[in-house]
């Protein structure tokens, strides 16, 4: 038994129209054929778009529910600390590159 069919319809300029009527033509396929194969074009593209971004898309929301549940940002205390070390590392580094002055201006 075939599935039951549901009709869709839109309303667009004339110019429109005949471009999407002459591309169906040019693809051998009637103006429904057409324009359904390019909506489902579409809508794989879209799915794609949102696999892809998915992970960055959990992460930005588990962000923001910590945001919420805290409801202030981050005290200095909590946020993550550069090691000692390293911390003067960097500082040793600015100072060949810009010379020791770059402290006095709270940088490093």
């Amino acid at each position: 038994m075939a599935a039951k069919r549901s009709m869709i319809t839109f309303a667009t300029d004339p110019e429109t129209k005949e471009r999407i009527r002459s591309y169906a033509e040019a693809a051998g396929v009637d103006v429904s054929t057409y324009v359904m194969a390019a909506v489902g074009a579409a809508m794989a593209h879209d799915d794609q778009v949102a696999r892809t971004f998915a992970p960055l898309d959990d992460l930005i929301a588990e962000t923001e529910a910590q945001d919420a549940t805290t409801g202030r940002p981050p005290q200095e205390d909590e946020q993550d600390s550069v090691p000692d070390a390293e911390r003067e590392e960097i500082s040793a580094s600015l100072d060949a590159f810009f010379g020791s002055s770059t402290r006095h201006r709270g940088v490093a």
